[in-house]
């Protein structure tokens, strides 16, 4: 019995030997993250138009500096989503520089709302800061990138679609020479036949990325050649 024990004992201790010398297996691999967009860490120069947000009748409040705080050197009409006011097109201007927060902006101008029956708005048009989210422009490309660079990772890919077409931007917060950093929320998808089909709020996607194509009309598309096709 005693040959038994020690037999048993022996057993036991080359089992769980052998099961500490066995090299653990390779696990696969998850799937790779998505890379997040590159950010430049300072402010950036820009030349493009733009025009206001239109989500709220509130004006946009233009400052001396970019922060909260500085003075307010004029406001920026806008035309309400609901149709508020009898003007149907936005203030324009032009966007010369951003910080990730903040927008520069300079030559704002109501003259789209001139006619015959009424003037264009006063609007002031010298140089300030605007919140990065108070400003709009289109963007004629479907592919942002994860730096202005069309080598780097492609973070979103809307197919035939424009990025304007399929989404909204809430946010401009950096550019390159033709490129910008935004913020997308896409809000609709094609259905059958080619038709929009608006997504519901727990379906919608927010993205980050850079795209090039910007278009500064807000009434109709830019004539410009397609920065898909290079």
């Amino acid at each position: 019995m005693v040959r038994s024990a020690v037999r048993r004992r022996m057993m036991a201790a080359a089992l769980l030997f052998s099961h500490a010398a066995t090299p653990a297996l390779p696990q696969a691999p998850g799937p790779a993250a998505t890379p997040a967009a590159w950010e430049p860490g300072r402010p950036t120069t820009c030349r493009f138009g733009a025009w206001t947000r239109n989500e709220t009748a509130e004006p946009v409040a233009v400052h001396a500096e970019p922060s909260a705080t500085s003075a307010v050197v004029g406001r920026l009409p806008t035309t309400g989503a609901d149709g508020s006011t009898a003007y149907d097109y936005s203030v324009a201007f032009e966007i010369t520089a951003a910080t990730g927060d903040w927008l520069q902006i300079s030559g704002a101008t109501d003259a789209n709302n001139a006619n015959d029956d009424r003037a264009a708005r006063p609007v002031y048009s010298g140089s300030g800061w605007i919140r990065a989210d108070a400003a709009r422009f289109g963007i004629q490309s479907a592919r942002g990138y994860q730096r202005p660079d069309t080598a780097s990772p492609r973070l979103v890919d809307l197919g035939t679609d424009w990025a304007t077409e399929l989404g909204t931007l809430t946010r401009i917060l950096a550019c390159a020479d033709e490129w910008v950093l935004v913020d997308l929320t896409l809000h609709s998808r094609r259905g059958p036949g080619a038709r929009l089909t608006t997504l519901p709020a727990a379906e919608r996607q927010h993205r980050r990325a850079w795209f090039r194509g910007v278009c500064a009309s807000e009434e109709t598309t830019c004539d410009m050649r397609s920065v898909d096709r290079e």
